[in-house]
């Protein structure tokens, strides 16, 4: 409790295990680690339980919960994420795949198999022994009319790579630009009906789709249209003609072609793929997963575990009042995804008709998807959930890949959604935020609140907490969460206004903008996501989390005789919970200063040398040798630790300010004030060196004290400065900087030889 406010409550955050699913249409998906769904329910769930997800965006998160034992209550209004999350549930084999597309392959078009037909399609010259090969995909360039490149591989002479286009190559287009026109009024006579300004956005829509692309497809769905094949035989042609699908578009950018398209924008260079190898290729992706798990259509029930799919709006299936005790909510919210959304709105039509796309054609009315929009959008699937499970029970909601708007949105569509905040474990800006709710009574009081005051306590709160320097990102979810729990975001999505929500966002952004309160370090522009926010006046505030984290793994490799990396990470994340779980790479960094890795075990040993008594005994020399060496340059020694060496021929002023210390722990020391004219001087072991680097290049406020009048030293440096008989106050001055701090530990300095 803050001066009376609310404080979230902290979670430890749960870390992922094993190989995320790569499953079909993945880059449009929401990402987000294995195992992290299937670890909140065996704390919350009773085994065998119903657990609701009303988004329905993650196929991999819903198998996980089924494969977990649960029985999962699905809600998917997308009805290519629908139909994929079926056809994953039934594992199917490669040779039912390969069987049907044998089938498709000897389907006759003129007096050619299909397969031979589509794959002359792509057929070049080789360069080097002038054989006919079938190119695996061409290059383009936005608005060229041909593309400059092609890909292929040559069996005859093994010649394989990127070559320049041919005029023969130009000349196969041509029929295919011909034709065009003809396959595009198809392509939009199969879409529903439409507004004008709807039918405006999918021509514009379908220039993604490149002529000879476009002709391939459309030749492939008349003829799978044409075939007698049993409903479960269909299903796996559809799956095939989906990834064809998504394979054709010019949404593909040259290099990294796993690029995720947020917008319709078509990369300056970009892929046009052999679409019969696409075919080929994407059996693997439907066949991921081994064993089968039952799935149920809406309002029929799984008599064991498993997945009931209602196809459809939350709204509508709340209205069914389904008969089952829905124990708890557990879901990833997905980023607004306007060209996944479109598209399948373009697949739906072509496969299944337009009665399918009828209820998601409105996709294509809207230009823009902003985060208000996407709060609203997010709210009515969250508003039914919270009304369909029983007062006090838990939601869990994965905010995957954040960013604040996303944050921001999701906050906002759990609170006017009748969803209170319990908790929440924030890692950093690469891992989902893990936030988890229980549902509340509808018609709360609506109260006043100081959102300054909420908002200026929640960022100095976490600062003082974490006590070193925070993203905006993280300060911004500290944020949100206080605003949630303190009830600063109205009970309903009605009262959630455009005009209320900008307020909102207009208090926080006057907080970041009072140089009285926060400093800004490190930024690159002016976005405030860059860079690093920091309290003017820190004094107070805790030892840094690098500092903190440092010392409890010291402590859990005394107490462990071996340990893995994942089993020390998921330890400090129950010790540090909620915003201050520690990145994996400080806990791998700390782990290399004090420990060796078996690579044979996957286990970590603490070294002999870092065992609590050995560096109690380095301790004690390097006071003695600090002591000693004070006299020996004819200055006198005060204090412990630190300890001040005193020049008593200058009225007694004080030089040199000794810390030492058998831990990279600098913060509270280098918090402390000390004279513009005094040297300081931190002593540390050497195989501390990589470990306090890390720590500086990561921390602005560090580097910035140690910039004057901080020196490193390391002891070995210290006993090779005592040993030298030549020891004075000017060779002093001159070698204390003369074995730098790095992240790999520095070999013997020669100069001492």
């Amino acid at each position: 409790m803050i001066n009376g406010m609310n404080e979230p409550g902290f979670l430890t955050y749960l870390e992922g295990e094993g190989i995320a699913l790569e499953v079909p249409f993945n880059r449009y998906l929401p990402q987000h680690p294995a195992g992290v769904v299937r670890k909140w329910l065996a704390q919350h769930a009773s085994p065998g339980s119903w657990v609701l997800e009303p988004i329905g965006a993650s196929p991999a998160a819903i198998l996980e919960m089924a494969e977990a034992g649960y029985k999962v209550l699905v809600a998917a209004n997308n009805p290519v994420v629908a139909f994929e999350l079926q056809i994953l549930a039934q594992a199917p084999v490669k040779t039912e795949f390969q069987s049907v597309l044998r089938e498709l392959s000897v389907q006759k078009k003129g007096d050619e198999r299909l397969q031979g037909h589509i794959q002359n399609l792509y057929l070049t010259r080789c360069t080097t022994c002038g054989r006919e090969v079938a190119a695996d995909y061409f290059l383009w360039r936005k608005s060229e009319e041909t593309p400059y490149a092609k890909y292929y591989r040559c069996t005859a002479c093994g010649d394989e790579g990127e070559h320049l286009i041919s005029e023969t190559d130009i000349e196969r287009l041509a029929p295919y630009k011909r034709s065009d026109p003809l396959h595009r009024a198809r392509a939009l006579e199969k879409i529903p009906e439409l507004t004008r300004a709807a039918r405006a956005n999918l021509e514009e829509l379908l220039k993604v789709y490149a002529p000879r692309s476009l002709y391939v497809l459309f030749t492939l769905i008349n003829k799978i249209e044409g075939m007698s094949l049993s409903p479960a035989r269909r299903e796996l042609m559809d799956a095939l003609l989906l990834s064809a699908l998504e394979a054709g578009h010019s949404l593909w950018p040259a290099g990294d072609g796993n690029e995720r398209p947020r917008v319709f924008n078509i990369p300056s260079e970009y892929v046009e793929h052999n679409l019969w190898l696409a075919l080929e290729k994407c059996i693997d992706a439907w066949c991921i997963r081994e064993k089968s798990i039952s799935v149920t259509r809406w309002p029929d029930l799984p008599e064991g575990g498993g997945i009931c799919l209602y196809q459809g709006r939350m709204r509508d299936l709340l209205q069914q009042k389904p008969a089952i005790s829905l124990e708890s909510v557990c879901c990833v919210l997905p980023r607004p995804n306007q060209v996944f959304w479109s598209l399948s709105t373009l697949w739906c039509s072509w496969v299944w008709g337009k009665e399918t796309a009828a209820n998601f054609k409105n996709v294509l009315e809207r230009q823009r998807f902003d985060w208000y929009w996407h709060a609203n959008a997010l709210n009515s699937a969250l508003a039914p959930a919270a009304r369909m499970i029983k007062l006090g029970s838990p939601a869990f909601c994965l905010i995957p890949e954040p960013v604040p708007g996303f944050v921001a949105a999701a906050f906002e569509a759990c609170c006017s959604g009748n969803l209170q905040l319990t908790g929440l474990a924030y890692k950093d800006e690469q891992h989902p935020i893990q936030t988890e709710w229980s549902a509340q009574p509808a018609n709360r009081e609506v109260k006043k609140v100081n959102l300054h005051k909420i908002i200026r306590e929640a960022i100095h709160s976490s600062l003082m907490h974490i006590g070193e320097p925070c993203r905006y990102l993280q300060l911004y979810t500290a944020v949100m969460a206080s605003l949630s729990v303190n009830e600063a975001f109205p009970v309903s999505i009605q009262q959630m206004t455009y005009d209320l929500v900008t307020n909102i966002h207009e208090e926080i952004l006057k907080v970041f903008a009072d140089r009285k309160f926060l400093r800004r370090m490190d930024a690159t522009t002016q976005d405030l996501v860059s860079g690093f926010w920091w309290l003017v006046q820190p004094e107070g505030c805790q030892a840094s989390l690098a500092d903190r984290v440092e010392k409890e793994v010291v402590n859990l490799l005394q107490e462990e005789s071996e340990i893995s990396t994942a089993d020390v990470q998921q330890e400090m994340n129950s010790r540090f919970t909620g915003y201050l779980t520690p990145p994996a790479e400080l806990v791998e960094v700390c782990l290399q200063s004090y420990a060796e890795l078996d690579k044979a075990a996957r286990k970590w040993r603490i070294r002999e040398s870092e065992k609590y008594d050995s560096r109690q005994q380095d301790m004690a020399d390097i006071q003695l040798q600090l002591l000693s060496l004070a006299g020996r340059l004819s200055l006198a020694a005060d204090g412990d630790n630190p300890i001040d060496w005193i020049d008593p021929k200058t009225d007694g002023s004080l030089v040199y300010r000794l810390f030492f210390t058998s831990s990279a722990g600098m913060s509270r020391w280098l918090a402390a004030e000390t004279d513009d004219n005094v040297e300081c001087v931190f002593l540390f072991p050497g195989s501390r060196s990589g470990l306090i680097r890390y720590k500086l290049d990561r921390d602005p406020w560090l580097r910035e004290r140690v910039t004057q009048r901080w020196h490193f030293l390391k002891f070995r440096t210290l006993r090779e400065l005592s040993s030298r008989k030549d020891i004075s106050r000017d060779l002093w001055d001159l070698l204390i900087d003369s074995d730098p701090i790095s992240q790999e530990d520095a070999t013997q300095l020669s100069m001492f030889l």
